[in-house]
């Protein structure tokens, strides 16, 4: 396929694409058409294929009801939210497949980042940080 012509196509329809890599801790909100509700699911990224290009996908790994599932993700998914960094990892490889055999401690990676760069979201990096309403709101 021409790249040309898929850019342009994703130019058209705003599809964003996105600036990740392997190693990246991050929480994925994705938005379900049916019942209109946000999906969380906070993971790892295990791999990137065709990174910063708009046929590009990603890997992630992570944790839901007890379960370990991966699931693979295109660059420009217009179901996204919200993609917030938690997390960036110190990782000397482009694919991580071995921390899936590793367990408890031999799990662990060192933080690359510090305090200040996290919880950015990666699809409006513009916009700052993501401020999470934890508690009651207030009333006036």
């Amino acid at each position: 396929m021409n790249i040309e012509r898929l850019k342009h196509f994703y130019d058209k329809n705003g599809a964003k694409i996105i600036d990740i890599k392997a190693g990246m801790n991050i929480e994925i909100h994705e938005k379900d058409t049916e019942t209109n509700r946000i999906r969380r699911f906070k993971c790892l990224v295990i791999k990137v294929k065709k990174p910063n290009h708009a046929d590009g996908s990603f890997t992630v790994r992570g944790t839901v009801a007890g379960n370990t599932i991966e699931k693979i993700y295109p660059l420009s998914f217009n179901k996204f939210d919200k993609i917030i960094l938690l997390d960036e990892y110190k990782v000397r490889r482009a694919k991580l497949y071995y921390i899936r055999d590793k367990v408890g401690k031999a799990a662990r990676f060192k933080s690359k980042i510090t305090a200040d760069k996290r919880d950015i979201d990666l699809l409006n990096k513009e916009a700052g940080k993501v401020k999470e309403n934890k508690g009651k709101k207030k009333r006036k």
